[in-house]
């Protein structure tokens, strides 16, 4: 089945990224050619799933394929490749079956798994208040916040107050649009014009659009920010870091999965696996050292 316009375009813009605007190409240094880390198949946890997903063989992943390093289309603009494409196989090694990645955007994660559209999602997700009334959350990453900037500027962003009068682009349903939402009254209250937020579709268009300078600074995940201001230091820096934040994957509210994916995710940390699919895709420093669970709020 062909991809819808939305979804070509966010597949073909990794390529854009990473080979016309400078941030280097494919080659002997590139993550995604490494070797994935495997799991150790358990017969024990396989025996565990649920009839449909031991029927089917392979996890149904929601996946967001338009953040580098987490999940991005490859040059074939059809293999799903990053952290979480490499996490979620390994966390299926454990139950001796595959994955299967459903691409699509991070507004649409959530219902899509009350609907029932997949099993899994590994999407850079923050386990919300909002969201964990409609999933469950395994903790799995140590992530956070970063705001990008054009090589050309030399401002800082240490607090919202220092975005006062510039023009912020953030991705649609993100938690760094709810966080400004929130923090609207800032510039009013410190006498300051306040910003101008744009709203983008996926990273890749926001980038796309600091690019051609429509806005001043994107405020995005601290993985995306850095991963693009490291493969591209001539064009575009980091600006500043804000606060870290737990990232979760999601599973269905009370999902019979729960339980035996945290233990999955659990013995790929105890094991070495984790740390090694890390250290792959050089985020090494956003490691958790134990996992837990976050189950839904009503």
């Amino acid at each position: 089945m062909p991809r819808t316009p939305r979804l070509l375009a966010a597949a073909l813009v990794p390529i854009l990224i990473l080979t016309g605007c400078g941030l280097g190409s494919a080659g002997a240094a590139d993550p995604a050619l490494v070797t994935r880390p495997h799991g150790r198949c358990d017969p024990a946890m396989a025996a565990a799933l649920p009839a449909p997903v031991r029927q089917h063989g392979a996890f149904q992943v929601a996946m967001v394929p338009d953040t580098p390093p987490m999940a991005y289309y490859a040059e074939d603009d059809a293999t799903i490749v990053g952290f979480d494409r490499d996490m979620s196989q390994a966390i299926a090694d454990v139950f001796c079956v595959g994955t299967d990645p459903v691409p699509t955007n991070i507004d649409a994660v959530v219902p899509g798994l009350a609907a029932g559209r997949y099993d899994l999602v590994l999407a850079s997700l923050s386990p919300t208040d909002e969201r964990r009334k409609k999933a469950d959350f395994v903790t799995y990453y140590n992530g956070g916040q970063g705001f990008l900037a054009s090589r050309s500027t030399n401002f800082a962003v240490t607090t919202y107050a220092d975005l006062c009068g510039r023009a912020v682009g953030v991705v649609v349903g993100s938690v760094q649009q709810g966080q400004l939402d929130q923090a609207a009254g800032t510039c009013a209250k410190a006498g300051r014009p306040a910003w101008r937020l744009s709203l983008f579709p996926n990273g890749n268009a926001a980038v796309l659009a600091l690019r051609s300078s429509r806005i001043d600074v994107l405020y995005f995940s601290i993985s995306l920010t850095q991963y693009v201001a490291s493969r591209s230091p001539g064009l575009f820096r980091l600006a500043g870091r804000y606060k870290r934040a737990i990232v979760a994957l999601g599973l269905k509210r009370d999902s019979p999965l729960t339980g035996a994916v945290h233990e999955a995710v659990r013995r790929l940390m105890a094991d070495g696996t984790y740390r090694t699919i890390l250290g792959k895709w050089g985020l090494q420093e956003n490691h958790l050292d134990t996992t837990e669970i976050l189950k839904g709020r009503s």
